[in-house]
């Protein structure tokens, strides 16, 4: 396949393929709608209603991200989309793969006395759609509106939707693993670029204004999450943003940037050395090399995720840092959502149960990020986004490591 890293679309090469990619989505929901016995869903999730219709949405940081736009999905049958009023006519007006009729406006769902007209709406449309008495998976909106559907359709029977989606978006086709290989160059771009400002004096919120200005630059539409530019002791315990402090020569920077490109999330880390390193803060990045070394010579089809943990926990404690490792999460799934499941990792927090084992499969997408974090000396992660092939693995992320750090 050629031209997977130019942005837009031309006449005079195959580059992704759009329609494909909209269709192939759909088919894989639905599928997986089949398997599971759910008659219809009702997405209220913003990369959820992505994956169903290709819609845009405006992203808020708060909870209107779930009650702003609604999927109705039939297991046989259109999708019909409801849309923030202020963003219907744009929506009738530029996507035409979806019904003029089956778009439609839609109040924030914000205000409890909208609840009953919208879950009348909702109401009116899973009766015409034959499933009122059927099962309706609901992956995520305010529960006031969850109980007003219940009082409407007492016959239904709801179910978990978000499920659904998790299941069917395990498993990336060739078109999204294109569109993630270039959300990837693009924040690769951005890290090069964000490192080579490196300045003693700059404030880490300054240092992260340039990582923006480039992912912006090429299109993408929102960040992965806050970002996060930590420098010094803001490295151990890490700081997951930046802040006002000033960067100081001989200091950790540790950058963590991604965003989403054409609906797809990158998300990557390096942390380099502003100045001269210790012998200490080499030994300290060079565990977190070694152990990113292991996680690409393990990560291959078939491999159980408890494998790949024990094959990180054996390298660390070759390099003498188990104590100051962190054995969280590992690593989770990226994809239409900056952070989904499967997640790769022994437990959240001490005394919770392990991780459900899984094996890895061709199409499935990492973002692996072991880190050692020492006091006195300062954390380090590494952080790249893998693609599981036939064969191996694919490393997405391409921004080089510190070579004065590796010695």
């Amino acid at each position: 396949m050629t031209g997977i890293f130019g942005q837009f679309g031309v006449d005079w090469e195959t580059r992704i393929d759009f329609q494909k990619l909209r269709s192939d989505r759909l088919e894989r929901i639905k599928a997986q709608m089949r398997q599971m016995n759910v008659d219809c869903l009702l997405s209220f999730r913003p990369e959820n209603i992505r994956y169903t219709t290709a819609y845009r949405a405006l992203q808020w940081f708060t909870g209107m991200s779930v009650t702003r736009n609604t999927v109705v999905l039939p297991q046989e049958g259109d999708p019909i989309l409801y849309v923030a009023s202020g963003d219907w006519k744009r929506s009738v007006s530029t996507m035409p793969w979806l019904k003029k009729e089956n778009i439609r406006p839609l109040a924030v769902l914000e205000d409890p006395e909208v609840f009953k007209t919208t879950g009348r709406t909702f109401n009116h449309d899973l009766t015409e759609l034959g499933v009122a008495n059927g099962r309706i998976g609901i992956d995520a909106t305010r529960f006031g509106l969850t109980q007003k559907m219940q009082q409407m359709l007492p016959e239904a029977e709801f179910v978990d939707g978000d499920e659904v989606f998790t299941h069917a978006k395990r498993i990336k086709t060739e078109e999204e693993c294109q569109l993630m290989r270039l959300s990837s160059a693009i924040a690769s771009f951005a890290m090069e670029r964000t490192i080579g400002k490196i300045r003693s004096g700059m404030k880490e919120c300054e240092l992260l204004g340039e990582a923006m200005r480039t992912l912006y630059s090429f299109g993408m539409e929102v960040p992965q999450c806050n970002l996060i530019v930590a420098s010094g002791n803001h490295t151990m315990p890490l700081y997951r943003f930046a802040t006002d402090k000033l960067i100081r020569r001989n200091e950790f920077v540790l950058l963590d940037l991604g965003g989403c490109f054409n609906g797809y999330f990158s998300d990557f880390t390096r942390t380099v050395i502003h100045g001269t390193p210790t012998e200490k803060q080499k030994a300290v990045y060079r565990t977190v090399y070694a152990t990113m070394q292991t996680i690409f010579r393990v990560m291959k089809p078939g491999v159980l995720n408890t494998e790949v943990c024990q094959a990180v926990r054996t390298t660390v404690k070759e390099h003498g840092f188990e104590k100051e490792a962190y054995f969280g999460v590992l690593g989770h799934g990226i994809g239409i959502g900056g952070l989904e499941a499967p997640f790769i990792g022994e437990r959240m927090l001490e005394g919770e149960q392990k991780f459900v084992e899984f094996k890895l499969q061709p199409g499935m997408v990492f973002s692996m990020e072991p880190t050692v974090a020492v006091a006195g000396i300062g954390g380090v992660r590494l952080e790249d986004t893998i693609l599981i092939t036939k064969t191996g693995n694919e490393v997405l992320s391409t921004a080089p490591y510190d070579e004065k750090l590796l010695g």
